[in-house]
């Protein structure tokens, strides 16, 4: 970290003594367990926290210049989860401002920047998050996505990121109006199904929670697919006027040429989704509400997402 970050800036907040502290506690319950059996499933695994989610004693900022610094109480359920499974929080990675842009360029945080190519940015709004697991300070990362924050950074910095289905990962508060799940950034899909099963559980106190899985994410990914499975494809954008870039669907096409190698049956698919003009119009007046929701400070926001919450308070203005 202390080599790559200044460099990368994929990390907005550390805490070096926790985290030595948490790792020398570890490395103790190794010394004393009987079997590996007896330690939890990703025991001493680090594990960034993007800064979205409380980890107790540590600050929470959503990469805001005007948010609270007070230390956090208490660490979300989700962090609790992770804590639970055996990972040591490492530290808290860099967001765009409440996550509202694909990239980090604040004035809370600065600029986080791509490992393979630091001219370039590493996406977002995980940046750190998608920073950190490309450059290898860290195995995998927790993420958080409400309008394509861990599917980006994936994309842009070859990763695997799975946005997981709503309500499938349990936050005890609403958050961006259900639009957004807690996940991971991780380099293989067999580190993204394993962190799914400490992650998915049924919480009856939660505003919405499907019922436990009864099987097992890494399991299911080990396992060879049935064959002759139908296969849904679309390359094309949701949002007219967006072109695909051809590399991503380049991508897309070896993919399918693989599954169709393998006995698979590819169709065309296309979503069931509004026009483009009333589909940009409710996002965009979802997301400019984003500035007033739970702690999120109506003052000392950057000027892209100042303006968002004029246009929340008043959909008529600019």
């Amino acid at each position: 970290m202390d080599g790559l970050d200044p460099r990368l800036n994929a990390f907005c907040h550390r805490a070096d003594a926790d985290v030595r502290k948490a790792a020398a506690a570890a490395a103790d319950a190794v010394a004393r367990a009987s079997s590996p059996d007896d330690l939890p499933p990703f025991h001493g695994v680090p594990l960034p926290v993007k800064d979205f989610l409380d980890v107790a004693g540590w600050p929470t900022t959503y990469g805001s210049a005007g948010a609270d610094r007070t230390p956090a109480a208490a660490s979300d359920q989700v962090v609790r989860r992770f804590v639970e499974a055996g990972f040591v929080p490492l530290g808290k990675t860099t967001t765009s401002e409440f996550g509202s842009l694909p990239f980090t360029e604040s004035e809370a945080l600065g600029i986080s920047r791509n490992p393979w190519d630091p001219g370039r940015t590493p996406g977002g709004s995980s940046s750190g998050a998608g920073a950190a697991v490309a450059a290898g300070m860290a195995p995998l990362a927790h993420a958080e996505d409400g309008g394509g924050s861990i599917r980006i950074p994936a994309s842009c910095n070859g990763l695997v990121g799975l946005k997981p289905t709503r309500g499938l990962v349990a936050r005890a508060a609403v958050v961006v109006e259900g639009l957004a799940a807690s996940g991971v950034l991780t380099r293989t899909v067999a580190d993204t199904a394993a962190t799914l099963d400490v992650l998915v559980r049924h919480d009856p106190a939660a505003w919405w929670s499907p019922p436990t899985p009864r099987g097992s994410f890494a399991e299911a990914a080990g396992k060879d697919a049935p064959a002759g499975l139908r296969v849904g494809v679309l390359t094309d954008s949701p949002v007219a006027g967006i072109p695909v870039d051809p590399t991503c669907a380049a991508a897309v096409e070896l993919t399918l040429r693989a599954l169709e190698a393998a006995g698979h049956r590819i169709v065309d698919a296309r979503l069931p989704l509004p026009a483009t003009d009333e589909l940009v119009a409710s996002f965009t007046t979802l997301w400019n509400a984003l500035p007033w929701s739970g702690r999120r400070p109506p003052v000392g926001l950057d000027l892209d997402l100042g303006h968002d919450l004029d246009l929340g308070l008043d959909p008529g203005h600019g």
